[in-house]
């Protein structure tokens, strides 16, 4: 067989460059150590599977080593090229007119099932529960597992995130066998850990709050979006937008901590205003319900123990302590120890140093007939579904300029 391909993992980007290539007349095997194909599509956005997004910038993608290399699978793979790329599959988008944008369904299930069926019924052939933990190159053949041979072998096989659903690092051993280099690896849209022990009886609590993130003082990014308290620090889809550049801190050993404004709408001003008329509308009464139906219950606790507000009547709060309980639902301030680690990040920054692959094909520079695509390359995206456009978008350079594309 002089033009098979062993494509190693059967997630978004394996699968993806499986139906294209097959499609070309390429004989394909993937070889996949789960049980089923697309886990960690299944898994995604809460299992509707954020397929891409409609602002395509090369701002919202990430790189330790070369940039421009994203370039050119963007340019080849805009957003209305993959919604047609989807819609031949089989697969309709939402018709929202959010920038996000998932399965009609709103199943993460369509789009892999939807890419499953597709490779199978274009001659993919997938080997399941199957861990390649061996390659060797003679003669222009790979071997895998001394057992799979084949003539193009492509790298597909993710990072070390989320390894509870079968993601690992043998795709950067497999690469450095063959002298590639890895850069520096962090856990990206994950969670965040503080060892301030104040907010673990927060968990729970889901918020829409302005969030910044503070690293040595200063601020590097504010998200407007939902915060969620947890028994070990904090999540939301905040903390995931700014969760790259806060492990990015960390690991440098850098000061970083979190400020959360709970209430944005409301200027200082204005919320002292209306907690002063509410002081008096609800006079007599017992202090909880100077802020109740405004903010959470737990949250109301913690902000009155902040201001140190020690009171049972809303009667005795005075001017002051009504300012003190604006400033700290305003200024809330939480110092990030950690990351939530690789295990609960949803993609890895860092991979393949894009320096030592093709751009234009997705294949090393350092070793005649490897290819790479997907998440295990040296590119992350931002949250919203710029890690999935990645994976389509480099299979799909990888499959649309695959050699001559004519058989030997």
């Amino acid at each position: 067989m002089n033009n098979n391909i062993i494509i190693i993992g059967a997630g978004a980007s394996g699968l993806f460059s499986s139906i294209f290539l097959a499609k070309k007349g390429y004989e394909v095997i993937i070889i996949e150590k789960n049980t089923k194909a697309g886990r960690k599509i299944l898994a995604s956005g809460n299992g509707k599977c954020n397929i891409t997004n409609t602002n395509l910038s090369l701002e919202h993608f990430n790189t330790f080593s070369n940039k421009s290399f994203v370039n050119y699978s963007l340019e080849n793979m805009s957003y209305s090229m993959i919604k047609t790329l989807f819609e031949d599959l089989g697969l309709l988008f939402d018709k929202g007119n959010a920038s996000k944008k998932y399965p009609m369904s709103m199943q993460a299930s369509s789009v892999s099932e939807i890419l499953y069926d597709t490779a199978i019924h274009n001659g993919v052939k997938f080997i399941f529960n199957e861990e390649v933990t061996n390659i060797t190159y003679e003669n222009n053949q790979y071997e895998l597992n001394n057992q799979y041979n084949c003539k193009y072998l492509v790298l597909a096989n993710g990072s070390k995130a989320m390894q509870k659903l079968g993601s690992s690092q043998s795709g950067y051993l497999f690469a450095k066998q063959f002298k590639h280099s890895i850069t520096k690896l962090i856990p990206s849209l994950v969670q965040l850990k503080s060892n301030d022990k104040s907010i673990y009886a927060l968990s729970g609590v889901k918020i829409n709050s302005s969030v910044a993130l503070i690293v040595n003082k200063k601020v590097i990014k504010t998200v407007n979006a939902d915060i969620l308290f947890t028994k070990y620090g904090l999540s939301g889809n905040s903390i995931l937008e700014i969760s790259r550049k806060a492990a990015l801190a960390l690991n440098k050993k850098e000061d970083v901590y979190i400020h959360i404004d709970i209430l944005p709408e409301y200027s200082n001003k204005k919320l002292i205003e209306l907690l002063i008329k509410r002081k008096y509308i609800l006079k007599n009464k017992d202090i909880s319900f100077l802020l109740k139906s405004i903010i959470n219950d737990k949250m109301i606790k913690y902000i009155y123990n902040q201001a140190n507000i020690k009171y049972e009547n809303i009667n005795n709060l005075s001017k002051q302590d009504i300012s003190n309980i604006v400033h700290f639902i305003k200024n809330i301030k939480i110092t990030i120890n950690d990351t939530n680690g690789f295990e609960n990040a949803e993609v890895v920054a860092g991979g393949i140093n894009l320096n030592e692959v093709n751009e234009k094909t997705m294949e090393s520079k350092l070793q005649k007939n490897l290819f790479f695509c997907g998440e295990i390359l040296d590119v992350d995206g931002d949250c919203g579904g710029y890690n999935f456009h990645w994976a389509w978008s480099s299979a799909y350079t990888l499959s649309n300029n695959f050699k001559s594309l004519k058989k030997d």
